[in-house]
């Protein structure tokens, strides 16, 4: 380095002159030698902890930083890849615990981003799955090349984990589930429960899902939740048996005041599932309402997969025998099925998920409505929910022409011409404003539309019910 002089100011070397003198100095030092940048040394220190074991188990790595931008993963990854990530993780979040309800939860410290860094099998599968996911939301129509490298490898990481000895271990039930997931986004349920059948045997030689449970909350909800979305995909009982998984309605254990607390329909059994929903939509509305403190994330799944399992044990999707209450009682039941699904985030856009429920709530809602017909009593109102939770679901206008003229017919008995008058009425029954609203508003203004009527002109009561004609399966 050629030697420079520095000027001395004349009163004496001052502060700029000082620090002129250090940088020459340390320039003559550093000479030659690499500098590590702040970030790098960051990545080295994790790289370090990544390595560390316990117990036989790999120590999940600590994400240090708000941003999975300046995170170390186990391969390298171009920023393509890296916003994949990124999208999936924080709109997944957002599905899973909605903001309106739920507090914020901390995706980056959770144990799905430790697993990723820690785990190449679940780390090529959320890769996977992220680039899937964005692919639907493109509307593309084939499987990028991108996602088929990511999930080949996956699957190969998986076979040679699981005969290893770590085949139980957080990070391997973690991937498992990946795996279900990712044949959940391409609508192969089957495939899936292939996945689940393993994960349950996993599980089994853990300790069961109640010892899972008190380990690791998070991933024995992620492996009840998978059970539960399986079982109505596929229309087969859930894995996880109802009366033993140690899950309950944690939210909805104190009773509030909900407006209404008779018993609904001719079912006991419906009708306490029924009046436990609506006070879980109730206090959903409270805490959207009141703007106070969020509902714990890891409570809200739970008390949705108590629901969930209860309603599917008391009425299997595939059983094909009329309910004792007749088919105004399998209609809510189905309703309610279908209400619940609409707190279930939605990996994809592309067509109905649960189409088993999709059939048989639209048979019973049929028998439903020829059983109520001329009448324009609580039944009526029931009749009424029982449509519009179907149609904001699991059901659509353009592949259910009908549910457009019961919806039309049924507000007519009751007098009900406007949004605002309906929704006073729906709000009787289980109905999440924040959720439920927008679509609820949309369906009847597509239905007006459909059926080539104004606003002004829908004036039809209960006493010329007489005049409707009556729609037939």
């Amino acid at each position: 380095m050629a030697l420079q002089f520095i000027p001395q100011n004349p009163g004496g070397i001052g502060g700029p002159e000082r620090r002129i003198i250090r940088s020459h100095v340390m320039r003559g030092k550093n000479v030659g030698k690499q500098r590590q940048s702040i970030k790098r040394k960051k990545l080295t220190e994790l790289t370090h902890i990544s390595n560390a074991r316990v117990g036989g188990y790999v120590l999940p790595r600590q994400v240090l930083w708000g941003d999975l931008c300046f995170t170390s993963f186990p391969q390298q990854l171009d920023s393509e890849s890296t916003g994949l990530m990124h999208r999936w993780f924080f709109d997944i979040s957002d599905a899973l615990f909605p903001p309106q309800f739920c507090a914020k939860y901390d995706i980056i410290k959770s144990i799905w981003v430790n697993c990723i860094l820690a785990d190449e099998a679940y780390f090529h599968s959320t890769l996977a799955i992220s680039a899937s996911y964005v692919d639907f939301c493109r509307r593309k129509p084939l499987v990028s090349s991108k996602t088929l490298h990511h999930i080949s490898q996956a699957y190969a990481l998986v076979n040679t984990k699981l005969s290893g000895p770590f085949s139980v271990s957080d990070s391997a039930i973690a991937a498992v589930i990946s795996l279900a997931i990712y044949q959940q986004i391409h609508h192969q349920p089957a495939t899936g429960l292939v996945h689940l059948h393993g994960l349950y045997h996993m599980i089994q030689l853990r300790g069961g899902i109640g010892r899972l449970m008190q380990e690791n909350r998070a991933l024995a909800l992620k492996s009840l939740r998978l059970d539960i979305e399986l079982a109505m995909q596929n229309g087969t009982p859930p894995i996880f048996d109802e009366h033993t998984i140690p899950i309950r309605a944690v939210l909805c254990l104190t009773t509030f005041s909900s407006g209404n607390n008779e018993p609904i329909g001719k079912s006991p059994e419906v009708s306490l599932l029924m009046l436990g929903i609506f006070r879980f939509a109730a206090l959903l509305n409270e805490v959207a309402g009141r703007g106070g403190p969020k509902l714990d994330p890891l409570d809200y799944t739970e008390t949705i997969l108590s629901f969930l399992y209860s309603l599917v044990e008391a009425s299997p999707l595939m059983k094909t025998s009329t309910p004792p209450g007749g088919h105004h009682a399998d209609a809510m039941h189905l309703a309610m099925l279908a209400f619940m699904t609409t707190l279930l985030p939605e990996y994809t856009r592309d067509g109905p998920t649960y189409s088993i429920l999709s059939v048989r709530l639209s048979i019973a809602a049929q028998h439903s409505h020829l059983t109520a017909s001329g009448s324009c009593g609580s039944d009526t109102l029931l009749l009424l929910w029982i449509l519009f939770i179907a149609g904001i679901s699991v059901l659509n206008l353009a592949d259910h022409h009908w549910l457009s003229q019961l919806i039309f017919d049924v507000c007519g008995r009751l007098n009900l011409h406007s949004w605002d008058s309906i929704q006073r009425q729906l709000a009787y029954f289980p109905w999440i404003f924040a959720l439920h609203e927008t679509p609820g508003r949309y369906l009847w203004e597509d239905i007006v539309r459909s059926e080539g009527i104004s606003y002004s002109i829908i004036d039809i009561n209960c006493r010329n019910t007489g005049n409707h004609t009556k729609h037939h399966l």
